[in-house]
């Protein structure tokens, strides 16, 4: 179980001409650049989203289901203003951290990236305390991530038991032995950066991730309810292979599935189907308005 985080405090908030936000928050040893991008839906008496209508008035933001975004291993900003965008079609507000830091680069090993995640895992915790303490908290507060977005999610799953939804995007276990065998060429250049500059052996440098990788998904995958879940998986993946894939759905205990015949990247094909299949998941865990 992860210790509970201080409220964070704003510190810098703008609002540009196209009402998205950004800010800083400081608190818990750091500080969070985050983005929060509103839709520009008018809410009708139902609750639900009406397309294509823009707000014109001034008021304080109406109250919206939000998506958290976690992004991919290279930051992936250009991505996830493409999610967003999709997303608020859907009639979802968003928002998502800056990265935390770099991911397997010089000089970091595998306590330094134990670090990472959890200083990646803390950014979301403290921007979702935030968001839930604002004027127009979100009724529902869902996650996505895709790839190592999709192992950090896994993991705010199971410690934050208020979000309503979580869709697990090309994301797997087993991190120790993945980080051994990803086709990624990032992961690779690590690799062999390790090698070359520790000598470490392919059976040393698997005991030194078992060791440290304390945010290891499947550790934490039995903790986040099935129902709750979105697995999203790509048949032909070698940046996270399929057993990897499995392991981790197998963990979540078999959730929602949608399976695409495609690659890591060539998944992006198909990036339409899997944001709206996302949407309809988080739309159909939205807490009913009393009648």
């Amino acid at each position: 179980m992860q210790p509970a985080i201080a409220m964070p405090t704003l510190v810098d908030l703008k609002t540009a001409e196209n009402g998205f936000q950004s800010g800083k928050l400081v608190g818990n040893g750091e500080e969070v650049l985050f983005e929060v991008q509103r839709c520009s839906l008018r809410t009708p008496n139902d609750g639900r989203a009406t397309a294509g209508v823009t707000r014109k008035d001034t008021a304080a933001p109406v109250a919206r289901p939000m998506v958290l975004l976690v992004p991919i291993l290279a930051g992936g900003k250009e991505l996830m203003n493409i999610v967003a965008q999709q997303l608020r079609g859907y009639g979802f507000d968003v928002a998502f951290c800056a990265r935390a830091g770099r991911a397997l680069s010089p000089p970091q090993r595998g306590p330094e990236l134990n670090q990472l995640f959890h200083r990646t895992v803390l950014h979301q915790r403290m921007l979702l305390k935030w968001l839930r303490s604002t004027e127009a908290a979100p009724p529902s507060l869902h996650v996505l991530g895709i790839s190592l977005g999709g192992i950090i999610s896994t993991v705010l799953a199971a410690i934050d038991p208020d979000l309503h939804g979580v869709a697990i995007c090309l994301a797997g276990a087993d991190l120790a032995n993945l980080l051994l065998i990803s086709s990624e060429g990032k992961v690779q250049n690590w690799r062999k950066w390790r090698q070359e500059t520790d000598g470490i052996s392919r059976d040393s440098l698997h005991w030194e991730l078992v060791q440290s990788l304390t945010y290891e998904p499947s550790n934490f995958a039995p903790s986040v309810p099935t129902e709750n879940v979105l697995f999203v998986s790509a048949a032909f993946d070698t940046v996270v292979p399929r057993r990897h894939q499995t392991l981790l759905w197998e963990g979540l205990g078999r959730p929602e599935r949608l399976d695409m015949p495609l690659g890591h990247y060539t998944a992006a094909i198909l990036l339409d189907k899997v944001v709206g299949a996302s949407a309809e998941h988080f739309r159909s865990h939205c807490p009913q308005p009393t009648p």
